[in-house]
């Protein structure tokens, strides 16, 4: 068994157990960009598959099938149930299907005529305590709790008469967040140093570079919640309804405006398109006017179809008259009284919102004002068709 075990001294898996330690603890928290986290996909399954089966070596041709099938399932939109059951993380890209490479290099070793290593039973503990370390540290990232409180929302309300999709693209590109985190870094640290300069002589303060790394590290932690909400999303909103859309926009951020492929796509039931906005067409239309990509609001509000004003009953007062065949196709109120003029009688009536309610001796009359307008009123009146009403010219008997 102890010969077994020294085969973790394979020089190669040792190199991958040390570019994952390097990659994780310093690599990442530096730089956080493409390589990084293709070298941990490299190393790690190297070091993962080759350390599984040292321990089973009867089982090396399962543990690495295993381990291929689990990193795909890992890696694919499938497992978007399982990652956020556990609360973990991880990004969604097919290319980093590349590291299997890794899992047949870790494959052909253990299958080659083994070297017998020499390794002090003292070290072999330290090369097995370093593994088992190596995964669990690096199988949850560590992400800021809080920092999503202060992003800004998307606010979208359906006024259109059907239900429709919204496909927002708000997805960064890697360019974009290499350029912005470069940004955020510099102006980060000028003001931090800015700051040790004026208090140097009262606190004491010097700038140190392990400063500028934790710096880098905070930025860094901010992009990776950042990518949760850094995407293409498809929200269906039905007739009426509304929506806040989480934008991955803080409000401290002075210099990230929206991403340079920006667009908003509105389609029907079947999914045609009906109208699209890109970064221009979406600040001409949002109701927070005179805003732009690096203004910070708390909600940018965007309404698709004509939103309704609201009811001023004070327009439904006085005559009106309908060629329209119908009960009441001769009428006039006021806020208290609706007087019948096909035959002159007066009932009490009052007001809910768009309803009116009229309250005769034998039943109530309901009737939905669609329109009020200074010379045209459309009333439906007990779920019959509409009557349009014209202002009529006769002398009014209620007060207005």
């Amino acid at each position: 068994m102890i010969k077994k075990l020294n085969r973790l001294a394979h020089p190669v898996f040792l190199v991958s157990l040390f570019i994952l330690l390097l990659n994780d603890f310093i690599l990442k928290t530096v730089f956080h960009n493409y390589l990084t986290g293709k070298l941990s996909d490299f190393a790690g399954l190297l070091a993962f598959s080759f350390f599984w089966s040292v321990l089973f070596p009867k089982r090396i041709k399962e543990i690495h099938i295993a381990v291929a099938l689990f990193f795909v399932f890992w890696k694919s939109p499938f497992s978007e149930a399982f990652v956020n059951f556990f609360g973990l993380y991880r990004v969604v890209d097919f290319l980093d299907n590349m590291a299997l490479v890794s899992i047949l290099v870790s494959f052909w070793l253990l299958k080659r005529e083994s070297v017998i290593y020499k390794v002090q039973p003292v070290f072999l503990k330290l090369i097995f305590l370093l593994s088992c370390f190596s995964f669990v540290a690096t199988s949850k990232p560590q992400e800021p709790e809080t920092f999503e409180d202060g992003f800004s929302y998307l606010h979208l309300n359906n006024e259109t008469d059907k239900k429709i999709t919204v496909l927002i693209n708000f997805k960064f590109s890697e360019n974009e967040i290499v350029t912005y985190k470069k940004q955020q870094t510099k102006i980060l640290v000028d003001n931090y140093k800015r700051f040790i300069n004026q208090d140097e002589k009262e606190h004491r303060l010097v700038f140190k570079p392990s400063d500028s790394l934790q710096i880098i590290k905070e930025v860094n932690d901010e992009w990776l919640l950042r990518k949760k909400y850094s995407m293409i999303r498809s929200i269906i909103l039905d007739k009426g309804e509304e929506q806040y859309v989480v934008l991955p926009l803080h409000g401290n951020d002075i210099s990230i405006g929206f991403p340079k492929d920006f667009k908003i796509s509105i389609l029907d039931g079947n999914n045609k398109l009906l109208k699209s906005y890109d970064k221009k067409a979406f600040f001409n239309k949002t109701e927070n006017k005179g805003l732009n990509e690096l203004s910070r609001s708390e909600a940018f509000s965007l309404t698709f179809g004509k939103k309704k004003e609201p009811l001023n009953i004070s327009d439904c007062y006085g005559k009106w008259e309908s060629r329209q065949k119908s009960d009441f196709s001769k009428i006039e109120i006021n806020a208290n009284y609706f007087i019948n003029d096909n035959n002159g009688e007066v009932y009490d009536c009052n007001y809910k919102g768009d309803t009116i309610l009229v309250h005769s001796p034998n039943k109530i009359y309901l009737g939905i004002i669609k329109k009020a307008a200074k010379d045209s009123l459309v009333i439906s009146w007990d779920n019959e068709p509409d009557l349009i009403y014209s202002k009529s010219k006769k002398t009014t008997v209620l007060g207005r």
